[in-house]
Formats: structure tokens, C-alpha cells, sequence
């Protein structure tokens, strides 16, 4: 699922797992050619479920090395797989993703750190666009404004 053209917090961790995921899989690659593939992700990573994408066990990763619906990118692979048990550590720390982020209220380069310290394979314009893709009110980049209007309808 590509975000709402408004932004809207995800209804639940897997959600917000699904849009981490999708700034990752972004970062580096033409957003389009993520967003065409993106039916084949939600189906590879079973819809984004924190509990069974933590769990993948070493052949499944390699069984997603080399589906061709998705961009197999060992390393974005496996982060999506470490983020879904950061994921979960989050929910028994804060109850779920949203609360994590609330827990910052208004200090947006504090979360957009400890967005990094947590998760695999974020930096700093991965978190700026997960936050982004996720509601939190930030300043569009060019590449996002982009987006913005090859979606608004």
C-alpha cells in the first residue's frame, strides 16, 4: 500500500512496519518503481505483520532473495526482518509504534535519531521520509513533493 496523499498515521504496528519498510526499499531507487512492486512486498512480507516477518527464518530470507516482485536487496531484506522485532520491542516498551512517537511530542530531531539508533538501514532522510509517510508534520523535500503530486487526485 503506497501512503495517503495526506499522510495518515497507519491504523497499527504493521503499518507502520509496512511504511518503514517502503522508505527503506525508496532510499536510492526510483519511487515508482518501489511503489509498482509494492503489491508484490505486502504479499512477500506477510502484509507487514511484525510477529511472522521477526520470526523469518534464514531460508524464507533466502526465498525472498530471489523473488523477482520484489528488489531483492540483501541488506533492505534484512532490515525489513530486525526492524519487525525492533518493532515489537517497541510494543512492549511504549504499547505500539504510535505511542513511540508520541512519547517525542515536538522534538523532531530527537525522534528522527533514536529512529536511527533502533532501526536497520535508516539514516537520516530515511527516517525524514518514514516520519513523513507516517503523518508527522514535516517541511515536504523535493522528492517528496513529488510524490505528493503524481498522487493527489
Amino acid at each position: 500500500m503506497a501512503p495517503d496523499v495526506d499522510t495518515h498515521p497507519p491504523a497499527d504496528d504493521a503499518g507502520y512496519l509496512e511504511r518503514l519498510s517502503q522508505a527503506i526499499f525508496m532510499a536510492g531507487l526510483n519511487w515508482k518503481m518501489v511503489e509498482n512492486k509494492w503489491p508484490n512486498f505486502v504479499r512477500a512480507f506477510s502484509k507487514f505483520s511484525p510477529g511472522k516477518v521477526a520470526t523469518l527464518s534464514e531460508r524464507e530470507v533466502h526465498a525472498l532473495m530471489s523473488d523477482a516482485g520484489i528488489i531483492r536487496n540483501e541488506k533492505k531484506i534484512r532490515s525489513t526482518v530486525d526492524n519487525a522485532a525492533a518493532v515489537l520491542k517497541l510494543r512492549q516498551e511504549f504499547g505500539s509504534v504510535s505511542k513511540y512517537i508520541g512519547s517525542f511530542e515536538k522534538d523532531e530531531s530527537g525522534l528522527q535519531r533514536d529512529l536511527q539508533l533502533r532501526f536497520k538501514h535508516v539514516g537520516p532522510s530515511t527516517a525524514r521520509t518514514f516520519l513523513w509517510m507516517v503523518g508527522y508534520k514535516l517541511t515536504p523535500t523535493k522528492e517528496e513533493r513529488a510524490w505528493l503530486k503524481a498522487h493527489h487526485r
